[in-house]
């Protein structure tokens, strides 16, 4: 396990969206070697965000893998309610002791409209890897899916087939096909960024 790297899985299911938790515990299965959290529904709060980020703030990279609602200006819906990134951007550099490398990976609608920024106080770099542009909806699709995907925690179903966002599947299918378990690597390798975007019919924002 490489203890330099801290990787949250959040996924915040609604009326209208059903694959969220899915996408979460989908990517918090992937063979990533780093520590890790899954935030789930109500649990999706930013309490137990910061009580994260307190756990584990002698880290020097954070992902944050994020599927829900996404409203225009980057702010993301939690269970207790709607994030600004300026919030989330405040939470980071009031638990970190030395500066990181933050990694967003956002599937919501009109996350291509999350800012990006560098050099802030604790947070050197950002990196957004975005589902859809800043005036885009991100989709989902119900598929019958290899359940050897989730050997960690297991998804939600119903009869045999399971909700997951379109950018999300594909995303961890490219990542599964090339061995991309060190993040690093993703800010090189523009070809499989194209692919993503042509399997899965949304034009993928990348701010590197």
């Amino acid at each position: 396990m490489d203890n330099n790297y801290l990787l949250i899985c959040i996924g915040n299911n609604s009326n209208n969206l059903q694959g969220c938790e899915n996408d979460a515990i989908l990517f918090y299965n992937l063979n990533f070697l780093y520590s890790k959290h899954l935030l789930l529904g109500k649990n999706t709060t930013l309490k137990n965000l910061n009580k994260i980020f307190q756990l584990n703030n002698k880290k020097r990279n954070v992902i944050i893998f994020f599927s829900g609602h996404g409203f225009k200006g980057g702010c993301l819906n939690f269970s207790d309610g709607v994030l600004k990134p300026i919030e989330i951007y405040d939470l980071i550099n009031s638990n970190f002791e030395e500066t990181i490398d933050l990694y967003l990976i956002l599937d919501c609608c009109y996350s291509g409209g999350f800012p990006q920024i560098k050099n802030f106080n604790k947070i050197k770099n950002t990196y957004i890897f975005a589902s859809c542009q800043e005036n885009e909806k991100s989709a989902e699709i119900i598929i019958y899916y290899n359940l050897n995907y989730f050997q960690l925690w297991k998804p939600i179903i119903n009869n045999k087939k399971i909700i997951l966002g379109l950018f999300t599947v594909n995303l961890v299918e490219i990542i599964k096909k090339n061995s991309l378990y060190d993040v690093k690597k993703w800010l090189n390798k523009k070809d499989y960024w194209k692919e993503l975007e042509n399997i899965s019919f949304q034009k993928i924002v990348i701010k590197l």
